[in-house]
């Protein structure tokens, strides 16, 4: 997590600029009263299986990327399309067209679109989404509340990112600034962090401070080599920004 700070926020050579924080990742939820994943591990292929209308959420554009990585296990996209398509505009056209098409194929499955945390929970919970692609805070929130759901890392790999803390150029009270980081980088409270957010930290032995339930909530959502296979989300160029949202549109619009 810290080369992302050395490679995305090493402005002209003077070092990175950036300390990683929390991290966490979108993957499969799902409710456990209604449905389990054949041979007890989830795939994104299971959201936009035939028979699957009306009971599934996501956010369009990284549902989308989650069926691309599914779609190159039963050979409609090559191994590694998904990652190629952030080489230049021609191969993300390539590639997200062909995703799109499946997606919009299979738009009836999609119950409801999420955006934010409390629309991920509202779907599980009030809404009768059966499974969905989530993030794992809230999905994990719920499931230490005592709520009859999951969350776990689908066979081709949860979509994993990294959030971190930056100062900006003129900032004041750079003395709190430095205190309040210091602070945060404790083990202990990088631990109270992960425990209260659901998410996970970035703090070196933060881990030796994880309640019980965190404990059991990380091992559930990452069993087996789940943490050897996440997907890190690549940094995005412009252009791919602006070409996803165009295929983005085109799916939520069909």
């Amino acid at each position: 997590m810290a080369k992302v700070g050395e490679t995305d926020w090493n402005f002209g050579g003077k070092g990175s600029h950036w300390l990683p924080q929390l991290w966490g990742t979108e993957a499969v939820a799902w409710r456990t009263d209604k449905w389990t994943p054949e041979g007890g591990v989830p795939s994104y292929g299971d959201l936009w299986k035939d028979g699957g209308e009306n009971t599934m959420m996501g956010r369009p554009h990284s549902m989308m990327l989650g069926a691309g990585l599914y779609m190159e296990t039963i050979g409609e996209l090559a191994p590694g399309d998904v990652k190629r398509a952030y080489k230049s505009e021609e191969d993300m056209k390539d590639v997200w067209s062909k995703i799109t098409k499946f997606c919009i194929d299979r738009k009836a499955n999609v119950k409801k679109f999420w955006n934010d945390a409390d629309g991920q929970k509202n779907g599980l919970m009030q809404e009768d989404v059966i499974m969905g692609q989530t993030w794992d805070g809230p999905i994990l929130a719920l499931k230490g509340e005592g709520n009859p759901v999951q969350y776990q890392a689908p066979k081709e790999g949860a979509l994993a990112w990294v959030d971190g803390l930056a100062m900006p150029k003129g900032a004041k009270n750079i003395d709190q600034i430095y205190a309040f980081l210091e602070f945060s980088f404790r083990p202990e409270n990088g631990g109270l962090t992960a425990n209260l957010t659901g998410y996970n930290s970035a703090v070196i032995g933060a881990d030796a401070h994880l309640s019980d339930a965190s404990k059991k909530n990380f091992a559930e959502a990452y069993p087996g080599d789940a943490l050897d296979n996440l997907f890190a989300w690549p940094a995005e160029p412009t252009w791919y920004a602006q070409l996803r949202t165009e295929f983005r549109d085109k799916f939520v619009a069909a």
